[in-house]
């Protein structure tokens, strides 16, 4: 018997001694000191919903070479693998408005500290950037209703909101006279019937003046309605290419040969308004459109080198609105005049 209690006491004491030597050796590995590389995402937010604007927002795939016990080494690798959110005012990053510096080893190490998290912030790659904050105002300006040309209308035009607000950067919040257009596209308004009113939902255009800052402004609602009564309208068409003719008195035409310069021998994109039938007649090639340079007796004596557009056969109604991006419908044509060879 006690012999069976002395064999029991040393399987007893031997899996105590085991227990304990690999608990010291878990203990020993997790408080090994190891140096890894882990990457995160960094975003910078501020303190309150839509106070300021920051740029950039967010850092994708920055490096920290961390040190530490490998247990707590590999705890802030794991949370590494989330975004890591930053507002403005913590962690050593400035709120005020403007340009700032902000060094990562400083702010890894911050952030680390935060978390009481034992670990070193060894470096950083980039080791810094540079952030802009703009404060952010809300303002409240006018709609303005913008019909394209040759829309023909009764009474007022009614919108709906008559006002949007502007979520925008201080720095333009106090610009004068600012308005978004409502702007009604000829195929808003293409197959509508006339005399009845219609209501229509149009986008929202900023205003040239803030076009270039439009990724920094948020506009509430984006849309509205535009109410009007159709009296008539018009279609328009860019047609790629329209040929140039001469024009004259047949019989002086009949002595000279007038080249008109290759360059110039059909107008680019031109585009053309008019009632819609005849719009679509055109663009159906039911009716042809050309230009035409009239040459008088004297242009053809003198030998004019250059002159311009005088005259265009079009349907009835249609007009020209513009040549390429210009809004001269009566561009300059380069010419050569010479006499025409005798017949033998």
């Amino acid at each position: 018997m006690a012999d069976m209690e002395t064999r029991r006491e040393r399987i007893t004491n031997l899996v105590t001694v085991t227990l304990v030597t690999v608990l010291i050796w878990i203990w020993a590995a997790g408080e090994t000191r190891e140096e890894i590389t882990s990457f995160t995402d960094l975003r910078f937010s501020g303190q309150t919903r839509d106070s300021v604007r920051i740029s950039p927002e967010e850092l994708p795939s920055v490096s920290f070479l961390i040190r530490g016990p490998r247990r707590e080494v590999d705890a802030i690798a794991a949370r590494f693998r989330d975004a890591v959110e930053i507002p403005i005012g913590t962690l050593g990053v400035p709120s005020t408005p403007g340009e700032h510096e902000i060094d990562l080893v400083t702010l890894g190490q911050s952030f680390i500290d935060a978390n009481e998290i034992p670990v070193t912030v060894l470096a950083a790659d980039p080791q810094t950037v540079r952030i802009s904050i703009e404060s952010l105002q809300r303002r409240r300006i006018p709609v303005v209703v913008e019909l394209p040309d040759g829309v023909q209308t009764t009474d007022a035009v009614d919108v709906a909101p008559g006002e949007v607000e502007l979520l925008l950067p201080a720095s333009l919040a106090d610009l004068p006279g600012l308005s978004v257009t409502a702007r009604v596209a000829d195929a808003d308004v293409a197959d509508l019937p006339s005399g009845r009113r219609h209501e229509l939902e149009v986008s929202l255009v900023l205003p040239d003046r803030l076009t270039g800052q439009s990724d920094a402004i948020r506009m509430t609602p984006r849309k509205a309605r535009v109410g009007l009564d159709l009296v008539s309208t018009d279609a328009s068409i860019v047609v790629p290419s329209i040929p140039v003719q001469v024009s004259g008195p047949p019989a002086d035409l009949d002595r000279h040969v007038v080249t008109i310069d290759p360059a110039s021998v059909f107008l680019r994109d031109v585009t053309l308004r008019g009632p819609k039938a005849a719009i679509d007649d055109i663009a159906g090639g039911r009716a042809n459109v050309i230009a035409f340079i009239h040459l008088t007796s004297d242009d053809l004596a003198n030998r004019l080198e250059e002159t311009r557009i005088s005259m265009w056969r079009l349907p009835a109604g249609v007009e020209v609105s513009s040549i390429g991006e210009k809004p001269d419908t009566s561009p300059t044509i380069s010419i050569t005049i010479e006499d025409r060879p005798r017949q033998p």
